[in-house]
């Protein structure tokens, strides 16, 4: 699952497990991923973290759950994205 968020590192590479090949993730799907990433803080900042933080009248547990929501939503956002667009490529 963490393999689909986006990286830097060239390294990286997936191994299937039937054929023992190594693959990497397309950068249709790094890019799709990054994007899903900035709706989902896009959304989870607009809608549940001003929700909860009104629900809890600015106090800091509040604000904490906000934030924690929030950083969900982004994961989430970009994680599905980058699933809904899965391609991989061939890594030697």
């Amino acid at each position: 699952m963490w393999n689909l968020l986006p990286s830097r590192e060239n390294n990286r590479f997936l191994v299937c497990k039937a054929c023992g090949g190594h693959y990497d993730l397309s950068n249709n799907c790094r890019m799709t991923s990054i994007l899903g990433g900035m709706g989902g803080m896009a959304l989870g900042m607009a809608f549940p973290f001003q929700w909860i933080v009104k629900a809890g009248h600015a106090s800091k547990g509040s604000v904490v759950l906000g934030i924690a929501v929030a950083a969900l939503s982004i994961g989430f956002a970009s994680i599905t994205a980058a699933r809904l667009t899965l391609a991989l490529e061939a890594k030697r």
